[in-house]
């Protein structure tokens, strides 16, 4: 039974307010989440993995280098890497840090800053496939020098 008021009856009725602030909130939460996340990807191509011996990554606190190759001609590289150049141009550490191949001190007090937060962090190397391993070299030694105990090295797992 309605309570009668002066007005007349009482009408339900269904305050949308909430519901729309809630959806835009989302949106934009998701929004600035992508954008974190594909600023912590360097356009790369990784190598392709044959015959493996792999483990997948769970809940782990890491950390992410990435060694981005001297030329970013993307598509031209995913048929002959080893055509290319096996320079590298920086090293990328997280979603912004951008270390040159001159400043692998500074990366690794950056990487040391990290562990002393978190003793059990491990660092996931991602490595372009047409780089030499003569530049991937100085920076594997400067993650040792950090005193980081996992380094994880990225590759591509094949479809099958």
């Amino acid at each position: 039974m309605s309570t009668v008021f002066q007005r007349g009856p009482v009408k339900p009725e269904m305050n949308m307010t909430p519901l729309i602030d809630v959806t835009f909130l989302l949106i934009v939460f998701f929004m600035l989440v992508s954008n974190i996340v594909s600023n912590e990807r360097v356009p790369m191509v990784v190598p392709q993995l044959e015959d493996s011996k792999t483990r997948e990554l769970g809940d782990i606190e890491k950390v992410v280098v990435s060694i981005a190759p001297a030329s970013f001609s993307g598509d031209a590289r995913l048929d002959a890497p080893l055509d290319h150049p096996g320079q590298a141009r920086y090293v990328q550490l997280g979603a912004g840090q951008r270390f040159q191949l001159t400043q692998l001190p500074q990366l690794t007090e950056a990487l040391r800053r990290e562990t002393q937060k978190n003793p059990e962090v491990e660092v996931l190397l991602r490595g372009d496939a047409a780089l030499y391993y003569g530049q991937v070299q100085p920076i594997m030694d400067a993650i040792t020098a950090a005193g980081v105990g996992t380094v994880n090295l990225v590759a591509l797992m094949p479809d099958d």
